[in-house]
């Protein structure tokens, strides 16, 4: 028998970046054992003559992971285990707690980016520091809206006069798939605009010409310094302008080059087509998502979330049809072509096909989770100030 996450078998749809179809809303999909996911809907930046821009210079890099793809989910992450709210609870308290008073426990992000779901999220709302584009995609877990508010406020506290930025996706009120995006589930990922000169435009493609460099390196410094970020997407083409912006103002070559993956670090800032028009942040969350991991199995008890999905292997015998194997399996013949990709009702003897199985109890327990020690810079006698002067 194998295994897979929880949302695995939900249906993935095209990263965030450059679709300009109108905005759509899908109904409730059902999860395994009748579990209600969250309705789901598109926020679409306007089309306008620089998102076709980078639409079509995105084309020469149609092999590079998007932001929405699997990067990061699964790549091993060394770091220690923090203090958590949750330490000293017994599991029978957490249960009675997830059956009685939900929202006490705070914010979980349950699962990965790519396959996740969010609970007891909170809304993000206008402020001097943002203005969501689609409040109905713009709720994340309270670490992730106030790690956004720690760095902006660090970049307003800097230059005075920054004005508000476009908040764009974060996630669903429950997570789950959000179109366009395979990422943006879990309440740890936001696309956010980048600072221009003049005009504060959402989707407005980033270039030397109109970029305010010293806000922005502001901004992506201050993510790095003041937040447990975990990845940020920006296009090759802007990080370049940030690298040398930087460098130019005295900051540590080392440091700097380690956050693009220089001496063999790993990586935080990474391309993604698309993100020449807007920035993709996701954040490490030691709160939510041990919160969420603690929590796991009491929350599948209660039908909250949807049970792990099993699949076992059968081989076809002689006169077997899918019709015969659904009620030996009590699984739709539906399910079964689901799983094995199926188009057609026939299938061959000797074939070993997998029978899709809600398995009835919570996923096997994981070790407590660990996160990085934030990436700071060493100390310099003299460095130029976030806006350029000395």
């Amino acid at each position: 028998m194998r295994f897979a996450p929880f949302g695995v078998a939900l249906v993935l749809v095209q990263a965030c970046a450059t679709t300009h179809a109108p905005s759509v809303t899908s109904a409730p999909a059902q999860g395994s054992e009748g579990a209600d996911l969250p309705a789901v809907s598109a926020a679409v930046p306007e089309e306008t003559e620089e998102a076709e821009a980078a639409e079509a210079d995105g084309a020469d890099d149609a092999d590079e992971p998007d932001d929405g793809s699997e990067e990061g989910d699964n790549e091993p992450v060394t770091g220690v285990a923090r203090p958590h709210p949750l330490d000293g609870m017994s599991e029978q308290d957490l249960a009675a707690a997830v059956a009685q008073r939900l929202p006490s426990l705070g914010s979980m992000s349950v699962g990965t980016p790519s396959a996740g779901m969010l609970l007891n999220g909170r809304n993000a709302q206008a402020s001097e520091l943002y203005a969501p584009v689609a409040p109905g995609t713009a709720w994340g877990t309270e670490e992730t809206l106030g790690y956004l508010d720690a760095a902006l406020e660090k970049v307003h506290a800097a230059i005075p006069g920054t004005p508000a930025l476009p908040l764009g996706d974060i996630s669903a009120e429950r997570g789950g798939p959000i179109s366009p995006h395979v990422s943006h589930q879990a309440g740890r990922d936001l696309d956010i605009g980048y600072f221009y000169r003049g005009e504060q435009r959402w989707y407005r493609r980033g270039n030397a010409q109109n970029l305010d460099l010293p806000r922005n390196w502001a901004f992506v410094r201050a993510l790095v310094t003041e937040t447990d970020v975990d990845l940020i997407f920006i296009d090759r083409s802007i990080q370049a302008l940030l690298k040398d912006y930087a460098l130019s103002i005295g900051e540590e070559r080392s440091w700097v080059e380690g956050l693009f993956g220089g001496s063999g670090q790993r990586a935080i800032i990474r391309h993604a087509r698309g993100h020449a028009t807007h920035i993709h942040v996701r954040f490490f969350n030691p709160v939510a998502q041990e919160t969420g991991r603690r929590s796991y199995g009491a929350l599948v008890a209660r039908g909250i979330v949807p049970p792990v999905q099993s699949y076992l292997s059968h081989r076809v015998k002689k006169n077997e049809t899918l019709g015969k194997i659904s009620k030996k399996y009590s699984v739709s013949v539906e399910a079964i072509k689901r799983a094995n990709r199926l188009k057609k009702s026939l299938i061959r003897e000797g074939r070993t096909i997998q029978i899709p199985v809600a398995h009835p109890r919570p996923a096997p327990p994981s070790a407590r989770m660990a996160f990085p020690a934030r990436r700071l810079p060493p100390d310099a006698p003299r460095r130029a100030s976030a806006d350029g002067t000395q």
